[in-house]
């Protein structure tokens, strides 16, 4: 499965969230759905005949229901925790019942800047763990080259650090493993991924490809089976990792 079809492997497991008989003067479908802009859900209101169920929204995936989630926990949620910056957290065991669906996935489009950051974060937290691999696709080598500083530290740490481009410029950053692939994908495709040195919990990967000027369209994922699936891919079609 290619890079841009694990992408639409994961926008086809979008989820929808319907919130069942919402007052008419309630904005509680319109904040949710701010709320949760960078997750694979959709956020909806149902009134129905009866006017039942009340107070309640369900988390539904095709014909599954996920969770049913009383109203009042999605106001807490609105009103408190659960959110980082860049994407839904999961570690709120208060709101787990419908975190623990969300947690997979953020799914959405992204500024060059909100890219920048999420790579940060993913290389920060490798810089932590200190240990496994990190592989990363800049598109182009002149941008790896500019982010050569912050390369070379992470070089000098115990991560296995290996680098995508397109063909280009030289890349000469000591103590990392550097890719020039011709290859479509390369060019188009921004990826951070972190095999979480062994430890399913520090699993995390970023893959998006390029929409238009400073858009970008993908997710960021902790999920452990989806971060190795990206990571084995790279794994066994650019490079052979010697056991």
């Amino acid at each position: 499965m290619s890079l841009s079809a694990r992408i639409e492997y994961v926008r086809d497991k979008e989820k929808t969230l319907v919130v069942f008989n919402p007052p008419a003067d309630s904005t509680l479908v319109t904040d949710l759905r701010e709320y949760f802009a960078t997750q694979n859900v959709t956020v909806t209101g149902k009134q129905t005949s009866s006017g039942e169920p009340e107070n309640v929204a369900v988390l539904r995936r095709n014909d599954e229901v996920l969770a049913s989630i009383p109203i009042a926990k999605l106001e807490e949620l609105l009103a408190g925790g659960g959110l980082r910056d860049t994407g839904v957290g999961i570690d709120d065991a208060q709101y787990n019942e419908i975190l623990q669906h969300l947690k997979e996935t953020t799914f959405t489009s992204y500024s060059k800047s909100k890219m920048v950051t999420i790579s940060h974060e993913i290389e920060d937290r490798a810089m932590r763990v200190n240990e496994g691999r990190l592989y990363t696709g800049f598109q182009y080598p002149e941008k790896l080259n500019d982010q050569a500083d912050r390369y070379e530290r992470l070089a000098t740490t115990s991560l296995d650090v290996h680098t995508f481009t397109a063909p280009g410029e030289p890349v000469d950053i000591e103590g990392l493993t550097h890719h020039s692939e011709p290859a479509d994908e390369i060019e188009r495709s921004w990826f951070v991924v972190f095999d979480g040195g062994g430890d399913d919990t520090y699993k995390t990967g970023l893959l998006a490809t390029e929409e238009g000027p400073d858009q970008w369209y993908g997710f960021w994922s902790d999920d452990p089976d989806l971060v190795d699936s990206i990571w084995g891919y790279l794994d066994t079609t650019y490079l052979t990792v010697q056991p």
